[in-house]
């Protein structure tokens, strides 16, 4: 399908006339292709049809070959489930877009917006919902800033609880080391006062 866009470009770009837009695909196909198409012109001739004269008769033709059953309702199910995810506004905006054009689905204003606004993060779409959005784009515009400030807020939070974690973290090293200085000082005091506890203490010294 891809293929078939890039197609439509050149002839949009060059006044070609439809049976040389014809015959300049034909040019191209190879393989399977090139026997699907002699077979296809002999079939046609023996049984009168007239033969294929424009380019958009041979995309009908060649979708019905090349294309299966499927394809487009695998792309209308990827585009019903499609959703924000961790991506941002924009580029949620364009995989959708894309999804639409390959899935060869044209609607009004309102299905897109519902579309767009049904797919947004919830926290973002909680926000969208009370705003009164005439427009995709102003829709659009107004969940890019959303994301923004959340995205934002979540780094800040981030930021404060690694710098609290940390403040914590030397705080209870100070802490130890703390009691572990007065362990030391309350046992040279004990032994100060008490001198066998000393000797015990000291087994290499004669009593």
């Amino acid at each position: 399908m891809a293929w078939e866009k890039n197609v439509d470009w050149i002839f949009y770009c060059y006044n070609y006339s439809e049976a040389k837009k014809v015959q300049l695909i034909v040019i191209k196909f190879t393989n399977y292709a090139l026997i699907w198409w002699d077979q296809n012109v002999i079939s046609r001739r023996r049984s009168g049809e007239r033969p294929v004269a424009s380019w958009e008769e041979m995309k009908v033709l060649m979708r019905r070959r090349f294309v299966p059953n499927h394809y487009y309702r695998g792309l209308n199910l990827k585009l019903q489930g499609l959703n924000q995810g961790s991506r941002f506004v924009d580029e949620y905006l364009k995989e959708m877009e894309i999804a639409m054009i390959r899935a060869n689905v044209i609607e009004d204003r309102e299905p897109t917006m519902a579309r767009f606004l049904n797919g947004l993060n919830r926290d973002i779409a909680n926000v969208i919902e009370l705003q009164h959005c005439v427009e995709l784009e102003d829709m659009v515009h107004m969940a890019t800033k959303v994301d923004r400030q959340i995205k934002r807020r979540g780094s800040t939070h981030f930021q404060t609880n690694s710098a609290s974690s940390s403040s914590t973290w030397r705080l209870n090293l100070k802490r130890e080391k703390g009691l572990s200085n007065q362990s030391d000082e309350n046992l040279v005091i004990m032994r100060s006062r008490n001198p066998q506890s000393r000797l015990r203490s000291d087994p290499g010294k004669p009593k």
